[in-house]
C-alpha cells in the first residue's frame, strides 16, 4: 500500500512530522514493493522516522 506522510503518521506513528514522515513513508512503500512484508516495513520505517525526528528536536527544539 502507498503511503502519504499524512496517512503513515496518522495511522502507524503520531509523533512523526514533516520531513520525517515524508521519509518514513516513502521507506514503507518502497520496501512493501520489493515484497517486504508489510508489517516489517512499517517497523522499520517507524524506527528510522523515529531517529530522524529525534535528531531534528535535538538540532532545533520541540515544534509543537
Amino acid at each position: 500500500m502507498p503511503w502519504t506522510p499524512e496517512q503513515f503518521s496518522s495511522r502507524h506513528n503520531h509523533r512523526l512530522k514533516g520531513e520525517a514522515a515524508k521519509k518514513a513513508a516513502a521507506q514503507a512503500t518502497a520496501m512493501v514493493k520489493a515484497g517486504v512484508p508489510e508489517g516489517e516495513a512499517i517497523a522499520t520505517a517507524n524506527k528510522t522516522g523515529n531517529r530522524l525526528q529525534g535528531r531534528a528536536e535535538r538540532r532545533y527544539g520541540k515544534r509543537d
